[in-house]
């Protein structure tokens, strides 16, 4: 079983990149998934003395050369923690540690600042504070560039591509002012996009994105209107039942398989890429065109990652997996594992909620563990979370 994981480039800087990777390396730990780009973040690592590191808007945190992108350029950090990467890119090769590029891609509200064009919009037609849509070609030619430039610079093994799938449309608000309770069906269509890009791809399919805006907004404020109510099923089957509706959500799911598909072909195989196959949308969709979708996720990607809080949407996944011409290889993410004390989606003993989180890596035949997040941990955590892996998947 190979164990990686998440690391950034701040907690690197200040624990002394050499002493750090070697440390992994002597871990147990077999590769560094390093942050290229990052959202906006407050975290707090106990390493060497206890750090805080902030970032308000997010960033580019590698040397990025800016002559090789487009109308969107990187927004770089410091030139302090952008040399890490070169830095890193030595001492894991010196280490035999493997370095993979963790990207974070649509949210990036740094783009949604200088680009507002770039920026998602919500039904009433509010720009996103912080993400922007990935149907959008300035974005794709931004993230294929991005990708190809780090890869050429550093020799990377794999891209995990973070956020190619639209996240909720309330993520990471500055500081969230909603007295009123949203349902999920209201949630779901809060978080369609209608950008200038996706209207008028909608319009060349032979779509009527306008009508499908007052459908969709209709359809929320009534559910705010109702409040906590039995109608949201029936309400959901009505718009369930509009083929255009579902044509429109359909075609901003494969915005995000496209871009996917951009950034693979880019690369052309010098890296691989790692990615999530979910969508939020399988209430309006139904299972059947969900799991096409899901299989499209499957087979843009090298590598599919999981989450052992979702099971449901594992299995799903591993039998489209398994039913491919060449199923991928498959990764599961433990975020924030602390053996001493709860898990971050489940209570009681952490010990053995981890015990329960690797079973269900090893039912899904998981080929890699990665950890999240290398330097947020103590140092034993560490050591411990490697030791359950090995006894979990003791011929790995």
């Amino acid at each position: 079983m190979r164990i990686t994981s998440y690391t950034y480039p701040w907690d690197l800087a200040y624990m002394g990149v050499e002493t750090a990777l070697q440390r992994m390396a002597d871990d147990g730990i077999d590769g560094v998934d390093l942050a290229a780009t990052y959202h906006p973040i407050d975290s707090l690592s106990p390493r060497a003395g206890v750090r805080m590191f902030s970032d308000a808007r997010g960033a580019v945190y590698f040397p990025a050369r800016a002559e090789r992108y487009g109308r969107i350029r990187p927004h770089l950090h410091s030139k302090e923690l952008c040399a890490v990467w070169p830095e890193a890119a030595a001492h894991a090769e010196k280490a035999g540690l493997a370095l993979n590029a963790w990207t974070i891609t649509l949210f990036q509200p740094w783009i949604r600042d200088a680009h507002i064009d770039c920026a998602r919009r919500l039904p009433s037609g509010d720009p996103s504070g912080s993400g922007v849509c990935a149907a959008n070609e300035d974005v794709r030619e931004y993230i294929a560039a991005l990708c190809d430039d780090v890869v050429d610079q550093f020799g990377i093994d794999i891209v995990r591509l973070e956020g190619v799938i639209a996240h909720m449309f309330d993520l990471d608000w500055l500081r969230p002012r909603a007295l009123v309770t949203l349902s999920p069906l209201a949630r779901t269509l809060l978080n369609v996009c209608f950008c200038d890009t996706c209207t008028a791809n909608a319009r060349t399919a032979g779509l009527d994105p306008e009508r499908l805006r007052s459908l969709v907004n209709e359809a929320i404020n009534a559910e705010i209107a109702d409040g906590p109510s039995d109608r949201s099923a029936e309400r959901t089957a009505g718009l369930a039942a509009d083929p255009e509706l579902r044509a429109y959500v359909t075609r901003y799911v494969q915005s995000s398989i496209d871009l996917t598909r951009i950034v693979r072909d880019r690369l052309g195989g010098r890296a691989r890429i790692s990615g999530n196959a979910a969508t939020p949308y399988g209430a309006l969709l139904g299972s059947e065109a969900e799991d096409g979708l899901l299989a499209q996720f499957v087979d843009v990607a090298d590598q599919i990652a999981m989450h052992p809080a979702n099971p449901h949407g594992n299995r799903r996944v591993t039998e489209i997996n398994a039913r491919a011409p060449a199923p991928r290889e498959l990764s599961m993410l433990f975020a924030r594992v602390q053996v001493n004390s709860a898990s971050t989606h489940g209570q009681g003993n952490a010990e053995e909620q981890m015990a329960s989180d690797l079973d269900e890596a090893a039912t899904r035949g998981a080929d890699e563990i990665t950890l999240y997040n290398y330097a947020l941990l103590r140092d034993g955590d560490v050591a411990d979370f490697v030791g359950a892996v090995r006894k979990a998947f003791p011929a790995g």
